[in-house]
C-alpha cells in the first residue's frame, strides 16, 4: 500500500514541477515558429534553456511512466500482458530520455 501512496505523491510533486515548465515550452514554441534553424541552435545552446528543455523532458518522461503503469496496475489483469507492457513502456522511455540527453549534449558540445 505504501507504494501507490509514494508514487501518487511524485506524481503530483512532478505535475506541480511540470506546471511553470509547459508555460515557458509553450511561449517559446510560439516563438519557435517564427525562428530559423540557426536560431533554434542559439537558442538551444544557451545553457538556461538547454537545461530547462531538459528538465522538462525528463520530469515529463518520468510523470507519463507513472501514469501508465498505475493505469496497467489498475486495468490489465493479467500479470504476463502487465509485465510486457512495462518493458515496453519503459524501453519507449529510456530511448525518449536517451534522444533528448544526446541532442541537447550534441547541440550544446558539437559544432552543429
Amino acid at each position: 500500500m505504501g507504494n501507490y501512496k509514494i508514487k501518487w505523491i511524485i506524481q503530483r510533486v512532478t505535475a506541480t514541477i511540470l506546471i511553470p515548465l509547459t508555460f515557458w515550452f509553450v511561449y517559446n514554441c510560439v516563438a519557435f515558429s517564427s525562428m530559423s534553424y540557426n536560431d533554434l541552435v542559439i537558442f538551444f545552446k544557451s545553457n538556461l534553456n538547454s537545461f530547462l528543455f531538459l528538465f522538462m523532458s525528463i520530469v515529463m518522461l518520468f510523470h507519463a511512466k507513472l501514469g501508465c503503469e498505475t493505469i496497467f496496475e489498475d486495468y490489465i489483469k493479467s500479470i504476463k500482458l502487465k509485465k510486457m507492457n512495462k518493458f515496453l513502456l519503459n524501453l519507449i522511455i529510456f530511448s525518449s530520455m536517451f534522444v533528448v540527453i544526446f541532442s541537447i549534449l550534441r547541440i550544446n558540445f558539437l559544432n552543429v
